[in-house]
């Protein structure tokens, strides 16, 4: 029975995310858009608004013990405060990005081209997001906004995995912080129980409070080097899956 009730409020909220993200995709940014200012300021606002309501998505998950976040009052002061930083952080749900940018100041993080295409989100993605259809582009753009102070979270797992053993980690976080020249942040994301991973039924969220967990690890400095930046890509992504997962991890080639 209390695992039903929880999949009736699992059910529920993700009724109204769905809704929500309607609401802010064809009426809320449109009108952000009619204020006019110029398309970084309006970029800016689009990222403000999604980060408000994702913010909003939490704290009511918290308010009725849908989920817990755990995270130490150190963490939560340097999330808030962090510019410019390219945060890596291990993929375990869905609802990660949604986490994570309900904590961070002004942030954004790189979309696959299939998230654009999602008539739920799509508006949301192609205002607020970087889309990964362009792997330069992206780079160009992933770097002006790293120099501008803007925060760029990255999943180097690129999809949701249970365990960092069962994939090799892509390079694209690494590759962007040696050509911006900014540290890397990496980001433990714990859930307990497990929910919400591939291949895991959305209404499976088990009988008890589901636990968030974020921990932040210590910074890893990457000076601009210029290209060819393979070896130094390889290198960078060894130390951001260490600092992940706790051991050497295969980059991809």
């Amino acid at each position: 029975m209390k695992r039903f009730i929880r999949s009736c409020i699992a059910a529920a909220f993700f009724a109204s995310f769905a809704a929500g993200s309607l609401l802010i995709g064809f009426l809320l940014l449109p009108m952000l858009l009619l204020c006019g200012g110029s398309g970084w300021n309006a970029r800016r606002r689009m990222r403000a608004l999604v980060r408000a309501s994702y913010r909003l998505f939490v704290s009511a998950a918290s308010a009725v013990r849908m989920i817990r976040m755990d995270v130490s009052p150190e963490d939560r002061a340097r999330l808030r405060s962090m510019k410019g930083r390219v945060v890596v952080v291990n993929h375990p749900t869905l609802i990660d990005v949604v986490v994570l940018i309900a904590h961070l100041g002004d942030a954004t993080s790189i979309a696959k081209s299939a998230a654009a295409r999602n008539p739920f989100y799509a508006r949301i993605v192609k205002s607020a997001f970087l889309v990964n259809d362009d792997p330069q582009g992206v780079l160009e753009e992933a770097c002006s906004l790293l120099h501008a102070g803007i925060n760029l979270i990255v999943f180097p797992e690129g999809t949701r995995t249970a365990s960092a053993a069962e994939r090799p980690l892509r390079r694209g976080a690494a590759q962007i912080a040696l050509a911006a020249g900014v540290p890397v942040q990496p980001v433990r994301l714990e859930c307990d129980p497990a929910v919400l991973a591939k291949g895991q039924p959305w209404y499976d969220v088990g009988d008890r409070v589901i636990t968030y967990s974020l921990r932040l690890m210590d910074e890893i400095p990457a000076c601009s080097v210029p290209p060819p930046r393979h070896a130094a890509a390889v290198e960078l992504t060894g130390r951001i899956g260490r600092a992940l997962f706790g051991g050497d991890m295969e980059a991809i080639p």
